[in-house]
């Protein structure tokens, strides 16, 4: 019997770390692979030490490569490896979808070329996202149906591959659009050269680590960028996934046969508004966030969305610093309300480490005061053009 071995695709990103030290923690051997500069950057590596991520473990061993470099990729198949654990995308909701595409979906394919020829390939799990679902359904007479999205939704896995969106709704951004590209490609491997794929679809992941989406928003509010809210932002949201918990997760089902050929969302219990949520955080930032009365939630939607558009332009005509509440993602999310269902994941015998949005965020939050990152805006508010490489280059 082969012995296992674990090849990590963005293991220095924010949930590649969380699957090496998992994997480790376990006993496991991990081979340990993103771009070469994400293992030169000690600074960031030292921020991955505090929650226990050590690439210098005797387990682990480190070859860098890049999905657009086939000669670099090579060397990582010369072990006999048995799972592989593909997390690396750009994760990014500023970057062109010409850009997107070639990362996520080109690179997939060249590394599932290499996979295919494993001769002891047991699982490949596959990082995909809860955002290949689009937006929420809409009934004839124009409301939303008040159904969450699960496994039976429409999706790259139950639609015809070719298919460009799911039916009945619409992906709401170039990153969506690419994760469903490269997530049909691994379903038709799947179908077509027998990929032992397990396909995961998390919820904006957050967590102790990454200053990027939910992360984006702490910072934003702990340092005063958002003054206020719309007093009617009582849309409500399901998308939240601690770190902790897709790591785990993913581990987890890799571990089990029957989740050869499934697809899981993987989110956590809580049905949260965007009013309680911000409020929240205020809360545990020592924020005053002040409802605005004459700021409606319809009405503030489209200016964000303009701002975010023209920010972005200047951003890559002008190589301009970006700023992340001006990010077109955060505007397109503002006024829809997300219900997903992880009933599927749950069924499968895995127990939630957060099942409340309300518990992990104070636990993130702790985290971020003692790394000093509340009080940083050079850290995370104002970013270079491109993002941040280490908490990009993740799903």
């Amino acid at each position: 019997m082969t012995e296992r071995l674990n090849l990590v695709t963005g293991a220095t990103g924010f949930t590649g770390s969380y699957v090496v030290r998992d994997l480790v923690a376990k006993g496991q051997k991990v081979i340990a692979t993103d771009l070469p500069k994400a293992f030169e950057d000690e600074a960031h590596l030292e921020a991955l030490r505090t929650y226990g991520v050590d690439f210098d473990h005797p387990n682990v061993e480190v070859i860098p490569a890049n999905l657009l470099d086939k000669e670099t990729l090579a060397p990582l198949f010369d072990h006999d490896i048995t799972h592989i654990f593909h997390v690396a995308s750009l994760y990014d909701y500023s970057a062109s979808l010409e850009i997107l595409r070639k990362i996520n979906v080109d690179g997939t394919r060249n590394f599932l070329d290499f996979a295919l020829e494993l001769d002891n390939l047991e699982r490949f799990i596959h990082w995909s996202t809860c955002g290949v679902f689009g937006k929420p359904y809409t009934a004839a007479d124009g409301h939303k149906v008040n159904v969450p999205f699960d496994e039976n939704s429409p999706s790259p896995k139950t639609m015809p591959y070719g298919a460009k969106e799911p039916d009945n709704t619409h992906l709401v951004n170039d990153y969506s659009i690419s994760k469903w590209e490269q997530e049909q490609m691994v379903w038709k491997e799947h179908r077509d050269n027998g990929l032992p794929v397990t396909v995961v679809r998390p919820a904006p992941i957050y967590g102790p680590g990454s200053d990027y989406g939910h992360g984006g928003i702490i910072l934003a509010i702990a340092q005063g960028w958002v003054p206020g809210i719309p007093a009617d932002a009582k849309n409500y949201i399901t998308t939240s996934v601690h770190v902790e918990d897709i790591a785990g997760f993913a581990v987890y089902a890799a571990e089990h046969d029957d989740t050869i050929g499934e697809d899981y969302n993987v989110v956590d219990n809580s049905i949260i508004s965007y009013h309680e949520f911000l409020h929240y955080i205020a809360l545990l930032t020592g924020r005053s966030l002040k409802d605005i009365p004459l700021l409606k939630l319809k009405s503030l939607h489209p200016i964000l969305e303009k701002l975010a558009y023209g920010w972005t332009w200047l951003e890559r005509a002008f190589s301009v610093p970006r700023i992340r509440v001006f990010e077109i993602q955060s505007a397109t999310y503002i006024s829809s309300s997300y219900w997903l269902s992880n009933r599927k994941s749950i069924e499968a015998g895995y127990e939630y480490k957060y099942p409340d949005v309300r518990e992990g965020l104070k636990d993130t939050v702790a985290w971020f005061r003692e790394m000093g990152w509340l009080t940083d805006p050079k850290r995370t508010l104002v970013v270079s053009p491109g993002g941040s490489k280490a908490n990009k280059i993740s799903a």
